[in-house]
């Protein structure tokens, strides 16, 4: 089992580094117009044609480098969580792992489907809201259900704390986008919440299996306590 701890961590880590990079190279690559954190969607990031779309004008000429960031971080993501699945008892384990590659599948079709006017007149835009709609609830329900399950054993105590907030201020951040879809309010900053949550978990669980090396666990605690 401690062997898959530190693959986990790297995966973790490997997979929110290269999302990030590839959102701000994607982002600086916008010159007209200039990409506005606040109000484009991070898919926009990812559209492979130009036009208005949603009210929004896109132009991304680094969309590859966007859309391989969304599809190395589903792969690294889900195996870091099959990985971490196994550190984990209960009927949790089988359902982490199974989460893990469903939400791999989701970040996959948000990488190889884009939201943009020509994915809504060739009929593969509902194709990228459901990657979308799986990668973010996914990660998010994932990080708070497992966040329930840490916070029982001391020695879990703190990751469960945050796994918990990062997965319920994810969540709500997710339905406030849904409920403000057509309102002029500054939705790529609310969708980033949701999905930076996710990021910030990633680094948060990476670092907390990276320390549990650093302690001595009787099989007991292993059994019980995954990071």
């Amino acid at each position: 089992m401690n062997v898959l701890r530190p693959l986990a961590a790297i995966a973790f880590l490997l997979g929110s580094v290269i999302y990030l990079v590839a959102e701000a190279i994607s982002a600086a690559a916008w010159k007209s117009p200039t990409y506005s954190y606040a109000y484009n969607w991070i898919s926009d990031l990812g559209s492979a044609s130009t036009g208005v779309f949603q009210g929004r004008e896109l132009d991304s000429p680094l969309h590859a480098v966007m859309n391989t960031g969304f599809i190395a971080q589903g792969i690294l993501f889900g195996i870091a969580t099959v990985l971490l699945s196994r550190t984990i008892t209960g009927r949790l384990r089988a359902f982490t792992a199974v989460m893990g590659v469903v939400i791999a599948f989701g970040y996959g079709l948000v990488g190889t489907f884009h939201g943009s006017l020509q994915a809504q007149q060739n009929g593969t835009l509902p194709l990228h809201f459901t990657g979308a709609t799986i990668a973010i609830l996914g990660a998010n329900i994932l990080a708070l259900l497992l966040g329930l399950y840490w916070r029982k054993a001391t020695d879990t105590r703190l990751i469960g704390i945050v796994s918990i907030i990062t997965g319920a201020v994810g969540l709500a951040a997710a339905i406030l986008l849904v409920a403000t879809f057509s309102a002029h309010v500054p939705s790529g900053l609310i969708e980033r919440t949701s999905v930076y949550t996710i990021v910030l978990w990633e680094v948060a669980v990476a670092v907390g299996l990276l320390r549990s090396r650093t302690r001595t666990n009787t099989p007991a605690r292993v059994a019980t306590a995954p990071v």
